[in-house]
């Protein structure tokens, strides 16, 4: 595999998470070149996604359709992209000229066609493993989460350091971000728990893959990697982050921000590793 894979997956599932975390903020209470800054940087990403995507060619295992399966959802699929790519271009560039924050509304449609691109994007890399309907659910949600995650704790790092440089934003804003990765991170929990009972109930349940998923012999140590490193470390981590917002410690709040952004990369390193392996989407 490739590792344009990783990379584009990264790119834009970061990009769309990023304008998605920061669409649950009141714009009216936040500084308008913090939503520019979020502009220019999914913007950026996106851009560099698509463009590595269009001169790349994805090798995927036989067990996976292939994302040139489904020609359909591919055209879609890019008009998304293409579409969240020119959105984040008109806010990054309306920010910069004007002083004011936008309309909750156009956070929110932004964010919409990104996530309408991070899904259709999912199924063109469904597992070719029945039943059909839980790789219909399974990929679109640890999909969404995913880009959630990773976007969603950029944002959250960005706005902390845009905290400490604009000390006029009420403070209470950074305990909301707090309150918005506590959520982000529940989801994407719930949705590794969902897809390991759904796969052992439904899609390999007379097999022991769980035990040989799980077990250090083999490739268990991504796993535990994956929960431990990827997921049990930062909900602790957001919990601290929450902790410090709540008493007015911003700068710690913002550090510890950092650290969890490093967390979560390596957790999603792990589950992409682990789906290219397993094609159980972690």
């Amino acid at each position: 595999m490739s590792i344009s894979y990783i990379l584009v997956l990264f790119l834009t599932q970061m990009s769309v998470g990023m304008v998605a975390a920061v669409a649950l903020l009141p714009p009216k209470l936040v500084d308008a070149r913090f939503f520019g800054s979020v502009g220019f940087w999914a913007f950026l990403f996106t851009g560099i996604g698509l463009f590595v995507r269009l001169k790349s060619t994805f090798h995927l295992p036989e067990i996976f359709g292939g994302a040139s399966a489904v020609q359909g959802l591919s055209k879609a699929m890019w008009i998304s992209y293409v579409s969240f790519f020119a959105l984040c271009a008109f806010l990054w560039l309306r920010m910069r000229f004007r002083d004011v924050s936008p309309p909750k509304a156009e956070l929110i449609l932004i964010s919409a066609v990104g996530l309408a691109g991070v899904v259709l994007d999912s199924l063109l890399f469904r597992p070719s493993l029945p039943p059909a309907w839980a790789q219909n659910v399974l990929m679109p949600m640890n999909f969404v989460t995913t880009s959630l995650i990773l976007g969603g704790f950029l944002a959250g790092m960005m706005f902390g350091h845009h905290y400490l440089m604009n000390t006029e934003i009420p403070k209470k804003l950074l305990v909301t971000m707090a309150w918005i990765l506590i959520g982000i991170m529940a989801l994407r929990i719930v949705a590794v728990g969902a897809t390991l009972a759904i796969f052992k109930e439904f899609v390999r349940p007379d097999s022991n893959f769980l035990d040989a998923l799980v077990s250090i012999q083999g490739h268990g140590i991504f796993f535990w990697q994956r929960v431990l490193v990827g997921l049990f470390i930062p909900a602790v981590v957001v919990g601290l982050i929450y902790g410090t917002a709540r008493i007015g410690s911003n700068q710690s709040a913002t550090g510890i921000m950092y650290v969890a952004i490093a967390f979560v990369f390596i957790g999603e390193l792990a589950a992409r590793y682990l789906f290219l392996l397993s094609a159980i989407p972690l």
